[in-house]
């Protein structure tokens, strides 16, 4: 599941940050830590939405389509932002991996699947 990836980079981004804190140090430690916290809480959030998609959840379908303009959005802002050609083809990267996960999720089998109703929905 895509969402899965994402959680994995969004984890790793968090941790790399929070091994710079630790190896270099940083001029402002906390908000280090506070990116650290909010980056796990979004992995958190992925995976967790990516569970409730498989049971059928029709809000973690929002939830999932909502992450993914934010990503397009920043995905955007390092591709056309005139940095190094890294940040522009992760930019990139980050924009087509967002682009496909709102496609998936548009599918009929997709909609189909998270509009049933349930007394368990989510």
């Amino acid at each position: 599941m895509l969402l899965v990836v994402e959680a994995v980079g969004v984890g790793a981004f968090a941790l790399a940050i929070l091994g710079e804190l630790v190896l270099r140090g940083s001029e402002a430690p906390e908000v280090a830590v506070f990116l650290v916290l909010v980056l796990g809480g979004a992995a958190w959030a992925l995976v967790a939405a990516g569970r409730a998609l498989l049971r059928g959840s029709r809000v973690a379908r929002g939830f999932a389509v909502t992450w993914q303009l934010f990503q397009i959005l920043a995905g955007l802002a390092g591709a056309l932002g005139g940095g190094p050609l890294w940040a522009a083809i992760g930019g990139w990267t980050v924009v087509l991996l967002a682009v496909a996960v709102v496609v998936l999720l548009m599918l009929p089998p997709v909609i189909e699947a998270t509009t049933r109703t349930s007394v368990h929905d989510d």
